[in-house]
């Protein structure tokens, strides 16, 4: 396999013991006894003698920890084998005597000249045949094994020299991995010995894939192409190669875990991005803490909450947020710039959707804007002539603030939810080759569409990866998930069977795991133990055109709901034994059911085989939420964010009103101390726009 192969290669060359390729570790956290804040911080571009000048701003703002060494390879490793860690050592010293802690990042993103000097071949060959050099990060092949050599010796150098020093607190690996293709030989080699192993022989790809159409047959799997944009590729070889590159990532990690766990202790994790379709489940499985970076401005902060419940959801204790914009964001390739912060206390308002739904740490990208090279636009918490920036006094009251509610953050977790929402980074892959509804954008339209409809009404819920454990959870919600694995299918069947209330649907289900329509009904075996069937399909689209006719539904039974708007798709179903919750009112599919429950076991199926809009949506959460005992955690207006923590000692909310507006909730009856401001208050909340409040319950 190309886990296996490229895995032993590397460590082969690089002379390491060959016990690590099935090493496994124990997930171990950054221990749950503090509460962290502070900046990744990039000292290898300043003098020597600003450090002491960094810390004391630090200190200024409560700071406890930085991100450090990450894109510094060429200050580590000079020359070809001449190893300089004593630069990186002295400043952790002075910041370990200062109390601040560190997180130290590989530095595979960026390979030094010399390496590239003397082996250009580890650059990506894009698919133009135009081979990527020096000068920018990420630009290298996850495949080569020449790369991976160089990789493993300069992580095992770096583990050695640093991985048990005082001031260390976790480790990174490398920065925001993604899925680069690179169109080489080698690749095409190891792609095509992928799906020689995956397949095993041709004929059974042929027949998986239907190939005679288009006279795509192959008679061996060295005729098959890598994929290229111009042309109108089958769909599941667009998938597997997708597959493929993800795979390359998560090879890529695995060997640096090797290097560092054989000579340092302390847990790792990766800076992950939104909106990727690199598969995280995957990336993740072997790390021992999830980290995401946010970069939403305050328009999109409503998007950010469902990454936070996805950290949570793997469930390997508190996660961090490890990059986001003190102020601005900016410098892209052509040095644009854009706010994130712009209104008053929305800084504050957004760190705080991270510590109140379970985050451990924050760390501000970055402590000292750039004074040369690319990214210089970025805000920052230092200017690039040593000045604080314009919010400074902000960052400082946010750090007193942590001070003030840490004691509450350690010591009363967030509660565990009962329902979970599923996000799958192979949906993304998927969407991204066939949108079938026009248009479609998975993360964003999973957020906006499905996501956001639980946090409007309050309903405390996880996001979870399709091998998530599903025990303890009394609701699933599966939206927009084309694919749902064997594995997967065979545990809802028990869990539904069992009591749980299931909701499947819109775009959910009706693609094999090799991007294939079932031939026996549209969502395969599960119309048989759902015991509710799709009987036609009709693309609906992200928006209608100016001329077309909206499609109408109208609801029956428990949900009395007015008349609604069916998007995305519609798709009639029908049932011998469940229930019609909503039909079609026009179109082709007029009285047709639009949505039916069915009694499975001690539980219930529900299928939604149109998007009903998120208001009825929200409406229809909540009711089988009430029917399995979830009551919303508040009430009042949709818009903030409501986390209810509960310890042996202390219980409360954390309030935070994520948006412009002025918004009213309702609480559990009771008496509130508000620990960032002293206030008392009852159960009624009156929340100014971007206000936070850490409530501890009397």
């Amino acid at each position: 396999m190309l886990k296996f192969n490229s895995l032993l290669l590397s460590l082969l060359f690089a002379g390491l013991p060959l016990l690590l390729c099935g090493q496994e570790t124990d997930d171990q956290a950054i221990p749950a006894d503090k509460i962290y804040y502070g900046a990744s911080y990039y000292p290898e571009t300043w003098p020597r003698e600003s450090v002491s000048e960094d810390i004391r701003h630090m200190k200024e703002l409560s700071m406890n920890v930085v991100r450090m060494a990450e894109f510094s390879w060429s200050k580590m490793e000079p020359r070809e084998g001449e190893y300089d860690f004593e630069w990186l050592r002295s400043i952790m010293d002075e910041l370990h005597e200062h109390g601040i802690s560190v997180i130290l990042g590989t530095p595979t993103a960026t390979p030094p000249a010399w390496l590239w000097e003397k082996h250009p071949e580890i650059g990506q060959l894009d698919e133009d045949g135009r081979r990527k050099y020096h000068g920018a990060r990420k630009s290298y092949d996850y495949n080569n094994q020449v790369y991976q050599h160089y990789v493993v010796r300069i992580v095992s150098e770096m583990a050695k020299a640093l991985g048990s020093h005082p001031a260390l607190i976790g480790w990174q690996t490398d920065n925001e991995l993604s899925m680069k293709p690179d169109y080489s030989q080698s690749t095409k080699v190891l792609f095509q010995n992928w799906l020689r192993e995956k397949y095993g022989t041709i004929e059974n790809l042929n027949q998986i894939w239907a190939t005679d159409l288009w006279s795509q047959t192959y008679q061996r799997f060295d005729q098959i192409p890598l994929p290229r944009s111009w042309t109108w590729h089958h769909p599941s070889l667009q998938l597997e190669w997708k597959r493929f590159q993800s795979e390359s990532v998560v090879n890529f990690q695995a060997i640096q875990l090797a290097a560092i766990r054989q000579y340092s202790d302390r847990p790792v994790t990766h800076d992950s991005m939104p909106g990727q379709a690199t598969n995280y489940e995957d990336l993740f499985e072997d790390l021992d803490f999830m980290a995401v970076n946010n970069y939403h401005s305050f328009e999109a902060y409503d998007r950010v909450l469902s990454n936070y419940d996805r950290m949570r959801g793997f469930k390997k204790g508190m996660y961090w947020l490890f990059e986001t914009a003190p102020n601005n964001s900016g410098g892209g390739a052509k040095g644009n710039t854009w706010f994130l912060h712009q209104p008053d206390g929305s800084m504050h308002a957004a760190l705080w959707m991270n510590y109140a739904l379970g985050g451990q740490g924050a760390i501000f990208w970055l402590w000292r804007q750039h004074r040369a090279g690319q990214e210089m636009p970025h805000g920052s918490i230092l200017n690039a002539w040593g000045k604080p920036v314009a919010n400074y006094d902000d960052l400082k009251q946010l750090g007193a603030d942590l001070q003030k509610s840490s004691d509450f953050l350690l010591h009363a977790p967030v509660t565990p939810a009962e329902i979970g929402i599923f996000y799958d980074h192979e949906a993304d892959m998927g969407l991204r080759i066939e949108q079938y509804a026009n248009d479609i954008r998975y993360y964003t339209d999973w957020t906006y569409r499905f996501y956001l409809a639980l946090q409007d009404q309050h309903l405390h819920r996880d996001v979870l990866m399709p091998g998530a454990d599903l025990d303890g959870y009394k609701l699933l919600y599966l939206p927009l998930l084309p694919m749902i694995s064997d594995d997967l299918r065979a545990r809802l069947k028990t869990w539904v069977e069992n009591g749980g209330t299931l909701i499947l649907g819109p775009m959910t289900g009706y693609r094999t795991e090799y991007w294939t329509a079932f031939t026996d009904h549209a969502m395969g075996e599960i119309a048989e133990w759902s015991g509710i069937e799709v009987d036609s399909r009709i693309p609906v689209g992200t928006k209608l055109r100016p001329a077309e006719i909206p499609l109408k539904m109208a609801y029956n039974g428990p949900l009395d709901l007015p008349e609604g708007q069916a998007g995305l798709w519609s798709e009639a179903l029908s049932s011998e034994d469940g229930r019609v919750i909503a039909t079609y009112l026009n179109g082709m599919h007029a009285k047709e059911a639009a949505i039916i429950e069915n009694t499975v076991g001690k539980g219930k199926v529900v299928l939604l085989g149109t998007d009903p809009g998120r208001e009825h949506l929200g409406q229809l959460l909540r009711h089988y939420a009430k029917e399995q005992g979830i009551e919303p955690l508040a009430s009042g207006d949709a818009g903030p964010l409501v986390v209810h923590r509960k310890g042996s000692k202390q219980e409360g909310f954390i309030l935070d009103n994520i948006t412009a507006e002025p918004k009213t909730i309702e609480l559990p009856k009771g008496k509130y101390t508000d620990i960032l401001t002293g206030k008392s208050y009852s159960a009624g909340q009156e929340l100014a726009p971007y206000e936070v409040r850490v409530l501890q319950r009397k």
